[in-house]
């Protein structure tokens, strides 16, 4: 079996790794601009010693303005993973450059004698230099190696290396999703109280995905993981103690190439039972997406086990209510 080398073993390199973790590591998620349908390409290298991430994102979301947000909140992104990055001589010529431009802060001869070291002890050897890679900032890295040294076809790959569960975490944190598209029966402008409001979208939604996908031909690496979001249930809030009920939830069925509710004839409608006034009621509708992830490039591979949670979006609408006007003769 092949057996990996680390980097930066002792406790003083380690604290300085750190600090070259944030003078050479760009956040992943700012390596290019999110779409909501569409390609992302990776980061690469920035030509001023930031490294961003080597992840693409492909992402199919019609409507998608909201960032996808945890239904539970208290879910949150992959911090930190291990991505090849270098070949020994990629990483010899990285640290020749960089010398080049004068010493960096919190390097001292020792360290940069051990990086020469390492990489001298290397040479000829098949595999690549993983880097340690942050996904907001490189503070949000724990102390510990910079680099990691993984030979090619190595069974028994380092902890955190890059792999689709954490594709898919990355995924989900790239997700953007469409606002609820509620229409309103009577229209938001027209409501009268005692008069039952009915909901319906005024276009079906569709499934929303996003692929992110890592392709090294030097290091044998090629995965992807795609998360998905399907929309399952509405929840409409009135927004005022004056109605009743002052929420309703429907479940969404698929209609019209996509998914779709109508509340004509549901056993729940929220009714207005005192008029806004001169003002109006701030009614919330909050859409709940079951999330799946799989190990494929595509929305419709085999979903596998994981901790992703519901996702949720939301829009909110100012509705006025009238009273009903009557003649009496």
């Amino acid at each position: 079996m092949s057996r990996r080398s680390l980097t930066h073993r002792s406790r003083t390199a380690a604290t300085v790794t750190a600090l070259a973790c944030g003078l050479l590591l760009a956040s992943a998620g700012g390596a290019a601009a999110e779409r909501p349908t569409g390609t992302t390409t990776p980061g690469g290298d920035t030509g001023d010693g930031d490294i961003g991430s080597s992840v693409e994102y492909i992402y199919h979301s019609p409507g998608g303005t909201q960032p996808m947000s945890s239904s539970s909140g208290d879910w949150s992104p992959p911090v930190c993973w291990f991505e090849p990055r270098y070949t020994n001589q990629e990483l010899y010529e990285h640290n020749e450059e960089l010398e080049e431009k004068g010493p960096l802060e919190g390097i001292d001869h020792d360290t940069a004698d051990n990086r020469e070291e390492e990489t001298d002890a290397h040479k000829d050897r098949d595999g690549m230099w993983w880097e340690r890679t942050p996904m907001m900032s490189p503070r949000s890295c724990e102390i510990g190696e910079l680099w990691i040294w993984v030979d090619r076809g190595d069974p028994d790959p380092p902890a955190d290396a890059v792999d689709p569960e954490i594709l898919a975490g990355l995924a989900y944190d790239r997700t953007k999703l469409p606002a609820p598209p509620v229409d309103l029966k009577p229209n938001e402008d027209r409501n009268v109280v005692n008069l039952p409001t009915k909901i319906e979208f005024s276009e079906p939604l569709d499934r929303v995905w996003t692929t992110a996908s890592l392709v090294n031909a030097q290091a044998g690496i090629d995965i992807a993981a795609t998360t998905v979001a399907e929309p399952v249930s509405l929840r409409i809030e009135a927004g005022t103690e004056y109605a009743e009920p002052s929420a309703c939830t429907y479940d969404l069925v698929e209609a019209g190439g996509g998914y779709q509710v109508d509340s004509e004839g549901a056993g729940c409608n929220i009714t207005y039972r005192k008029s806004s006034g001169d003002g109006t009621y701030p009614m919330e509708a909050q859409i709940v997406w079951d999330v799946t992830w799989n190990p494929t490039s595509g929305p419709d591979g085999e979903p596998q086990n994981g901790d992703l949670p519901d996702g949720l979006s939301v829009s909110e609408q100012d509705v006025t209510v009238k009273e009903i006007q009557t003649v009496v003769r």
